[in-house]
């Protein structure tokens, strides 16, 4: 590393100084360097300004840098940068190592081959009309690229062809018209940071991991959602960087761009007191209820066995989600304050999830669906529409919220709590023994029903839920996503492991959300005195949960954004993908402050 932190400091002192100060290329560097691939890239970064870069490949190294230092001079923003300051301006060393000629149609994102595009680790030199275009691997984290398609896209608009037309789908096609020769690359890059230097991975830094950093990371997290509060108590749904943008790219033609879900709303609230409950904080707890009062603006109601049920209305739709992510929010601040009052929505909320339990058990998805019976209730859907409006995750919350409901409510009416014991006993008997076949064509090779496995893991608790379907489908749930994880034996890149794949070669899912399904497999084997399986879940939720960190923004990693202050300590998509949506900080914070609990716990019984 002594020799990238003396290669860097020497392109900072050039880039400072009026007159050239002559250096010695350190030897590594100047060894591994091949004038016939060896294009080097030199980038300035600094807040509020547009990165300024040069590359160039001459016949060494030094005299390469030279010109690329010359050229960057030269530029008519230089002297917006305070390139004499480390504190202000990063400097980001590239040198290709790699070059493989390929053609477009052997290129792969699906398998592990010598032509597979890897985000971050491939980049691609595109030769049109004896141009040449390089496209840096760490460009991806620029332009927040996580798939052949997005590069592709992206090379279009390098060569103009996004002009032709807004379809990316014809974008690629004129590509592939054109005669373009292709090249994966490899590159080797540092990044200054401050008065050091740090070797970058797929684009990032290494961050640290252990128990310190589990419950920073957390509490930072879990301050980016209150520092991005609105007034009125909903959550900044989404922002990328890359484009310093909070149009949510799932509803870009929306009439309003500023789409919100309260689904991911109520799982905003739930991790922030997730965030109390790891450290007594009353900050966590007044944003809560604050978020909690936006998300009771949003509640109607309707009858059920002549006593009121409620349900949040929301973008013209009531969804069974809705409601029970609500309830499970609206437990959780109640468990920590005992305060009745959300009592009369919390009861009414029961018996609208309670209404939308058929005959069969099957829980009905959306009780309004402005695409079906004319934007009114759903009473009695055909199974077409229930087909149609199917959904792993809304069950799963739903019965959470029940289970928290009766574990926890003071005084419950003793037929609304035998209706639910009834009902909830019913609906997962149908989610567990007569959803497989009915909707068999719905399930994926990796199991996606963490909320359901939480649920279970409550359930197990009451008097007659403790069945051996239950605890099984949790067990079953928590095997099959740790058979579809990449780890230390099947992982070709290091930051792989710990994520997931649905089919082996898959660009790797780091995903929070089933983490909290594993650690809820992990408290129900605690609870029933399954050591052996508590230690293997346990093992794979630290990969997992050090796979997550890699996911995280910090002040290092964020070099390549306009405004960097704005997402660090979130948590963004994917390893390349910037984006950060409320709920990709919410389920990693939720995940990551169960881990730091029981980790705590852990070491205090050792010492015991």
């Amino acid at each position: 590393m002594s020799q990238e932190i003396t290669i860097l400091h020497i392109i900072r002192l050039n880039l400072s100084k009026k007159s050239f100060q002559d250096f010695d290329v350190p030897s590594r560097l100047e060894s591994v360097f091949d004038p016939h691939i060896s294009q080097i890239y030199i980038t300035l970064f600094q807040e509020g300004l547009k990165p300024i870069r040069w590359g160039s490949t001459k016949n060494s190294a030094k005299e390469t840098i030279i010109r690329i230092i010359q050229k960057l001079k030269e530029h008519k923003r230089f002297n917006y940068f305070s390139v004499q300051d480390p504190l202000s301006c990063r400097i980001m060393f590239e040198m290709v190592t790699e070059q493989k000629e390929v053609l477009l149609e052997q290129i792969t994102t699906n398998f592990f081959t010598p032509y597979r595009f890897e985000p971050g680790i491939t980049g691609l030199l595109i030769e049109l009309d004896s141009k040449k275009y390089y496209i840096m691997p760490n460009d991806v984290i620029e332009h927040s690229i996580m798939s052949l398609r997005q590069m592709l896209n992206y090379v279009s608009k390098r060569l103009g062809i996004s002009k032709q037309t807004e379809s990316i789908s014809e974008r690629i096609k004129i590509l592939q018209q054109l005669s373009i020769q292709y090249s994966l690359i490899k590159s080797t890059s540092y990044i200054t940071y401050k008065d050091i230097v740090l070797p970058l991975f797929r684009g990032q830094p290494i961050p640290k991991f252990n128990q310190k950093v589990l419950y920073e990371s957390t509490i930072k997290s879990l301050d980016w959602l209150i520092q991005n509060m609105n007034d009125n108590g909903s959550f900044l749904y989404f922002y990328d960087p890359s484009k310093d943008s909070v149009v949510d790219f799932e509803h870009p033609n929306m009439k309003d761009p500023l789409y919100y879900n309260i689904l991911r709303h109520s799982g905003g609230t739930i991790s922030l007191l997730r965030g109390y409950e790891i450290t007594g904080d009353k900050r966590y707890l007044i944003n809560a209820k604050k978020s909690l009062d936006f998300f009771c603006t949003t509640l109607k109601h309707h009858q059920y066995k002549r006593k009121k049920a409620i349900y949040p209305f929301f973008n013209n739709k009531s969804k069974l989600g809705g409601v029970g992510i609500g309830l499970v929010a609206l437990m959780h601040y109640y468990k920590h304050t005992w305060s009745e009052e959300y009592r009369d929505v919390m009861d009414g909320m029961v018996r609208h999830i309670l209404s939308r339990v058929d005959k069969n058990g099957e829980m009905i998805g959306y009780y309004i669906h402005p695409k079906y019976n004319s934007g009114k209730a759903l009473i009695k859907p055909s199974d077409d529409v229930k087909n149609e409006l199917f959904s792993f995750y809304y069950p799963g919350e739903a019965l959470l919220g029940l289970v928290l409901y009766l574990k926890f409510i003071k005084n419950i009416d003793e037929k609304l709590k035998q209706d639910i014991l009834e009902k909830s006993k019913n609906a997962l008997d149908f989610l567990v023994d007569i959803r497989p076949t009915k909707y068999k064509h719905m399930f994926a090779t990796l199991p996606s029903d963490a909320w359901l496995m939480q649920a279970i893991e409550e359930w197990v608790d009451i008097e007659g839920f403790d069945k051996n379907s239950y605890i099984n489908f949790v067990y079953q749930d928590a095997d099959t996503m740790i058979n579809q994880m990449y780890t230390e034996k099947n992982s070709p890149y290091p930051d792989y492991v710990g994520g997931f794949f649905y089919y082996y070669g898959d660009h790797v899912y780091q995903d929070a959300s089933r983490c909290e399904g594993l650690i809820a497999a992990y408290h129900l084997a605690r609870k029933l005195d399954n050591e052996k399986k508590a230690v293997y879940y346990m093992a794979h939720m630290m990969k997992s949960a050090h796979g997550l960190m890699l996911t995280r923004h910090t002040p290092e990693s964020t070099y390549a954004f306009k405004y960097p202050q704005k997402c660090v300590n979130s948590f963004r998509f994917k390893l390349t993908r910037s984006w950060v949506r409320v709920d990709s900080v919410q389920h990693t914070a939720c995940f990551f402050s169960r881990m730091y609990t029981e980790l705590k716990n852990l070491e205090i019984n050792n010492q015991k």
